[in-house]
């Protein structure tokens, strides 16, 4: 894993640079993408997607909670959602080539 953009991403009072504007620390994104309700947490994954470094994405994310969300917010997705749509497409690619069928 890559290291983060910023050391800030892993202290939990920090407000990362994708959320300044909801003015949540990184606990307050943690606890929702644990605890949210379904609604909630398609928001801070597609925050994540849409707005921070690709990198600092894995720090709080993974494949699963982007899987899940997908069909949801892929629409809401900008300029990200071929980026995302590429990456998720290599994914699969690798899966298929580690799990032969």
């Amino acid at each position: 894993m890559l290291v983060p953009t910023t050391p800030k991403l892993r202290d939990p009072d920090a407000i990362p640079y994708f959320a300044w504007d909801l003015g949540w620390p990184v606990s307050r994104i943690r606890q929702v993408l644990a605890e949210g309700s379904q609604h909630d947490r398609d928001e801070v994954v597609l925050r994540l997607l849409r707005e921070a470094n690709t990198r600092d994405v894995w720090l709080f994310v993974g494949w699963e909670e982007i899987e899940q969300a997908w069909p949801r917010i892929e629409h809401r997705l900008g300029r990200a959602r071929g980026m995302w749509q590429l990456m998720r497409g290599r994914r699969l690619e690798h899966v298929r080539a580690e799990n032969p069928e």
